[in-house]
């Protein structure tokens, strides 16, 4: 891993998962409360180096929630974030950076993670409801329309 001035050199990306798991009473999803602002979201983080994007999606889950999974899906939404919420990092990045989505089958509970202050399997209507960002809701929307899963 290389570092400047004290902070790793993030790959130019961001990715967001949507861990999911089908149970008798239908399909769960997973979200996580952020411990900095109470936010609840799906998991997300940056690359490193030249990390490319599913192994990047594979350690963010398993470093926030130990999860691994299978059937991974690169969705089609992705949404570009200012710069400015990751202090530090991507210093050769002026104002955006892009964040791909992605869909996961999980199995098992997570692990909490020092991100997070909690985690809650949810209905797809109550995740929308939950989420507090756009590009979740829009990722968590796509997944439920590849999943038959209609959120009305």
């Amino acid at each position: 891993m290389l570092y400047f001035g004290g902070y790793s050199m993030r790959a130019p990306f961001q990715v967001l998962i949507i861990p999911y798991k089908k149970e008798d009473i239908g399909t769960r999803f997973l979200l996580g409360r952020r411990k900095d602002n109470g936010a609840w979201q799906a998991i997300s983080g940056g690359g490193e180096d030249g990390e490319s994007l599913i192994y990047a999606a594979k350690q963010e889950l398993l470093e926030e929630t130990s999860l691994v999974g299978k059937n991974w899906q690169l969705l089609d939404s992705m949404c570009m974030l200012p710069k400015v919420y990751y202090t530090g990092h991507w210093i050769n990045h002026r104002y955006v950076i892009p964040e791909h989505s992605f869909a996961v089958q999980v199995t098992g509970d997570p692990r909490l993670s020092p991100e997070h202050s909690e985690f809650r399997w949810c209905g797809a209507l109550e995740a929308s409801n939950l989420l507090s960002y756009d590009s979740n809701k829009i990722a968590l929307w796509e997944l439920c329309e590849r999943l038959e899963i209609h959120l009305g």
